[in-house]
């Protein structure tokens, strides 16, 4: 298709082409051109994807690509000049305009060379760079499943295999779960072994995305899917020119750009759920059951935990005041073996479209850096860049906290500072960044659950501890449909959606505002609360609880349940 393989391989000719024929309109017409092909579903998955192309098999620099990523870092604004002139080698010496928009490098067309001389001062413009990375914490099937709806052969993609294997291992009730054993699965004669690793959090490569429109909306760790045109540029310092002739060809450093035509902020990126706008609410009831089957498989006789867990994973902040985040739930399970964690984690990643996971030990915690740091005194743009570390992770994430192999020791400075980060996530949900002499707190949102052999030393919200006569050493899950696994998927992802931006929950009714002040009087009363701290847990709770039925006003019922669930935890606990 001449038409496609134009505008995708070559946009700079049709902006060129727009610029010439109105210079005054140039921006907007660029801007309609690309927007009426991208809002074309059938276009749209002809655009390559950064995301799904590697080293091995680069893009061709100067095409239009679509990107995938988390903001990592934001540089200053840069300042371009917006138009250049060229002109004819010939006696005519004519001069031509050019702009110099989505570019980083002046092309200067046959037969003509650039005018050298400064541009007046309202021909410069700006525009914003941010440091991008592919989404560190996205689960396998995420990247399977986008490429699936949204890959440039979607038509000739079967389902992925690495999520076939993935469902098959993990939810087949013919196949057992064993921590000290890799996982087989059989698909006919032929046998594949599979080993469970975590998530990988850090990610390598990085582009620059720059951005001519106002995003004031992009924020530090934001997830964003930009379209724009993609280069791959060798960057050489000015210093360095006179070695480039004796430095190695695969040496010369490479610079990755996008410069920005359109973005779009990610409020999650479940791709599912592009598709599911509204999920009805029986199938909301039987992906709750079907949720908690899955835990209880791993938790068995024990309805509490499983429900504290599905609580935690639906939990995100809705209202923040003074320091203090309201609406998260972070939960710590204790006295747990080791094949229960590892069936966990294989679930989780499963399930969740953002997770990762973090173990720390006292030597990990005295030799890992946790803290994202910058060093803003170093020219050198390479070494300036903010260094990405396991707890940089985007809005809505969630991170697993393997408290296991925790044993008795000294923590140095670095620990005791990494420990004081863990608690301000967990407390407060901000993490602390560096810039050389000076540091910041940024905000995030992140559920965190910890595993711990006993109670963790890392302040929580709720701390259940797995309540069973036997140790658990075999985990058999039940016989699951593909199907209803991506009803899960959508499940999670769509009552968070609820929480994070539906405020029908602040419409209480008349009736239950006096029920719940009437228990509020009479548990302190009791004794059972003592402070108002202990009884917003119990309002989150039943917001959650609500929530997790689908369901967006808060009732008697749901707080009734809440109230059982919280006082029963206690007992259990002793508290």
């Amino acid at each position: 298709m001449p038409f496609i393989e134009d505008w995708i391989t070559h946009p700079m000719t049709i902006i060129n082409r727009l610029y010439d024929k109105s210079p005054s309109t140039f921006e907007n017409d660029v801007r309609n051109y690309f927007q009426s092909h991208i809002d074309n579903p059938a276009l749209y998955k002809e655009i390559p994807s950064l995301n799904d192309h590697h080293d091995e098999s680069p893009l061709p620099s100067g095409c239009l690509v679509r990107y995938r990523a988390m903001v990592q870092d934001m540089a200053d604004d840069e300042i371009y000049c917006t138009h250049y002139k060229v002109r004819s080698n010939d006696h005519h010496r004519t001069e031509i305009e050019k702009s110099a928009k989505f570019m980083d490098l002046f092309v200067c067309p046959p037969g003509y060379s650039i005018v050298a001389q400064e541009p007046p001062r309202e021909k410069f413009g700006s525009r914003q760079c941010f440091t991008c990375v592919p989404i560190p914490n996205e689960s396998q099937w995420v990247k399977d499943t986008y490429q699936l709806y949204f890959g440039e052969q979607m038509t000739m993609q079967k389902r992925p295999i690495h999520e076939q294997d993935n469902v098959q291992q993990l939810l087949s009730p013919l196949k057992r779960l064993k921590a000290s054993a890799p996982m087989e699965t059989t698909d006919g004669n032929s046998e594949a072994v599979t080993k469970v690793e975590p998530v990988k959090t850090i990610a390598k490569s990085s582009c620059m995305v720059k951005v001519y429109d106002t995003a004031d909306d992009m924020i530090l760790n934001t997830m964003v899917e930009f379209i724009g045109i993609y280069y791959d540029h060798s960057v050489i310092k000015a210093d360095s020119l006179q070695a480039l002739n004796e430095m190695d060809p695969e040496q010369v450093p490479h610079v990755k750009t996008i410069h920005c035509i359109q973005y779009k902020k990610l409020s999650h990126n479940n791709p599912i759920l592009y598709n599911l706008p509204n999920i009805e609410s029986s199938q909301i009831l039987l992906a709750r059951q079907y949720t908690l089957s899955l835990f209880e498989s791993i938790f068995p006789n024990d309805k509490l935990l499983c429900e504290y867990l599905l609580l935690h994973i639906i939990s995100r902040i809705y209202v923040r005041q003074l320091s203090v985040a309201y609406g998260k739930l972070s939960l710590n399970i204790s006295h747990i073996s080791t094949e229960q964690l590892s069936a966990l984690e294989q679930l989780l990643q499963t399930i969740l479209p953002l997770h990762s996971r973090l173990a720390i030990t006292v030597d990990t915690l005295n030799t890992m850096q946790l803290m994202p740091n910058k060093d803003v005194a170093i020219d050198d743009s390479n070494a300036s860049q903010l260094k990405q570390t396991p707890l940089q992770l985007p809005f809505n994430s969630h991170l697993l906290i393997d408290e296991t192999k925790m044993e008795c020791g000294q923590l140095i400075t670095l620990g005791l500072n990494n420990i004081k980060l863990l608690q301000d996530l967990l407390n407060l949900q901000t993490l602390k960044y560096e810039f050389h002499v000076y540091q910041l707190d940024y905000e995030c949102d992140v559920r965190c659950l910890i595993v711990s052999s006993t109670k963790s030393i890392l302040p929580c919200d709720v701390h259940v501890r797995y309540q069973s006569e036997h140790e658990v050493k075999d985990i058999t899950f039940p016989n699951i449909e593909k199907e209803q696994i991506d009803n899960i998927r959508c499940y999670l992802t769509y009552v968070g959606q609820q929480l994070e931006f539906d405020q029908a929950m602040n419409n209480i009714s008349s009736d239950i505002n006096t029920h719940i002040q009437e228990d509020f009087v009479n548990m302190r009363k009791q004794k059972l609360l003592t402070n108002l701290d202990n009884f917003h847990h119990l309002l989150v709770l039943a917001r959650l609880e609500t929530l997790s039925y689908g369901e967006n006003v808060l009732t008697e019922n749901h707080w009734n349940q809440a109230k059982s669930l919280e006082f029963t935890r206690r007992q259990r606990m002793n508290i």
